[in-house]
C-alpha cells in the first residue's frame, strides 16, 4: 500500500531531478497521516521498501531538506 501510495503522489506531482528522473517528496508525518499509522511503522516499511529494491531515498545536503524518494520498478 505505501509503494502504490508514493507512486501515485510522484506520477501526480511529477516532480523531476537534474536528469528527468521522476521522484517524490513525502514527509514521514504527513506518510503516517495519510495511511493511518504511527511514524515508526512508516519509518520501518520505508527500509523494508528501501531493503527490496523496491525504493531509493535520496538524502540532500541541508539538514532541513527533505529526502527524494525515488520509486523503482522491479524487473520480472
Amino acid at each position: 500500500m505505501a509503494h502504490k501510495k508514493m507512486l501515485d503522489a510522484m506520477l501526480t506531482k511529477k516532480l523531476e531531478d537534474e536528469n528527468g528522473i521522476l521522484f517524490v517528496y513525502f514527509p514521514v508525518r504527513q506518510f503516517a497521516a495519510e495511511l493511518f499509522r504511527c511514524e515508526m511503522t512508516v519509518k520501518r516499511s520505508l527500509n523494508e521498501l528501501e531493503n527490496a529494491g523496491l525504493i531509493m531515498r535520496v538524502r540532500q545536503r541541508g539538514f532541513a531538506e527533505l529526502n527524494r524518494i525515488y520509486i523503482l520498478i522491479p524487473k520480472i
